[in-house]
């Protein structure tokens, strides 16, 4: 008895562990179609194979469409769906759990008009793809990131309008 209850005790923290070690690329591939119903559980795969292998990481997508991912760390993903939409994630550590939720991913859609300003769609889940709508503890640096994120919307667009003009 004792030994399965040590065996239950070193699984548990082994899980816990692993889960606090989740990288984005572990969550993208468990992402449910319905959040991103553009591209198949194989054309996520096939993004992180080509990446990781310095290859252009180009899928043709559910609609017969060319999506692009653009970047992707250990943290943080960036994918141009098509000429008007991109998706980027990044996945958070909390410092402070909030009901059992360690890390989060903050998913964040750009809708690009013809403006200079792209209109974003922010939300919130948790690593096993269930939205969080409680209020997160982030940390000033998460803060600062998240509003870069933001930013980065606004820029990145006006420089693709500046470029193509």
């Amino acid at each position: 008895m004792k030994h399965w209850v040590l065996t239950a005790l070193l699984a548990a923290i082994i899980g816990q562990a692993s889960a606090q070690d989740m990288k984005i690329r572990d969550v993208f591939k468990q992402m449910p179609d319905s959040l991103m119903p553009y591209l198949s559980a194989n054309n996520r795969l096939d993004f992180i194979d080509f990446m990781d292998s310095g290859m252009k990481a180009e899928v043709t997508n559910l609609t017969g469409g060319k999506s692009v991912m653009t970047a992707l760390t250990d943290d943080s993903l960036s994918i141009r769906m098509n000429e008007a939409l991109r998706v980027d994630m990044i996945l958070m550590s909390l410092d402070q759990p909030v009901d059992s939720i360690r890390q989060v991913v903050v998913f964040n859609e750009t809708f690009l008009t013809d403006t200079i300003y792209g209109e974003s769609l922010c939300k919130i889940y948790s690593v096993e793809w269930q939205p969080v709508t409680s209020d997160l503890p982030f940390n000033d640096v998460q803060k600062k990131r998240l509003e870069g994120l933001y930013l980065q919307n606004i820029l990145k667009w006006s420089e693709d309008k500046l470029n193509n003009r």
